[in-house]
């Protein structure tokens, strides 16, 4: 079992960290977008190569939901999901204007209060 406790890292975000022993990932769900074509326009070509330049950052993850199996379309656009070596490589990375710029770039392209962050100890393989 891994102890956890809260603590800020950067604008808002709040992250589980203290004993977590390896890799944390940061996953973030955003919402459908009032247009798809603007939202991936600016998301690919200015909003990702901002992310991409973060060196701390180890992998880089984006999925596309299908529909559930009902047929209904699904409840996110795309999932990002960003990897970090231990806890210390994100707070490095958190703590860069980079960083900043990027968090404050979403307003951008997502409507503010859509997308979901989560962070998350990304367990050993057993």
């Amino acid at each position: 079992m891994i102890a956890l406790r809260s603590a800020v890292i950067a604008a808002g975000i709040f992250v589980s960290s203290a004993a977590f022993a390896a890799e944390v990932k940061i996953t973030v769900l955003y919402a459908q977008p009032k247009s798809v074509e603007e939202f991936d326009k600016y998301y690919f070509e200015k909003h990702m190569p901002m992310v991409y330049a973060i060196k701390e950052i180890k992998k880089v993850e984006i999925a596309r939901p299908g529909p559930g199996s009902n047929g209904a379309a699904p409840p996110y656009h795309l999932i990002t999901e960003l990897y970090f070596e231990s806890p210390d490589a994100l707070k490095a990375a958190t703590a860069t204007p980079e960083w900043k710029a990027i968090v404050a770039d979403v307003a951008n392209f997502a409507v503010p209060g859509s997308s979901t962050i989560l962070i998350s100890a990304v367990e050993p393989k057993h």
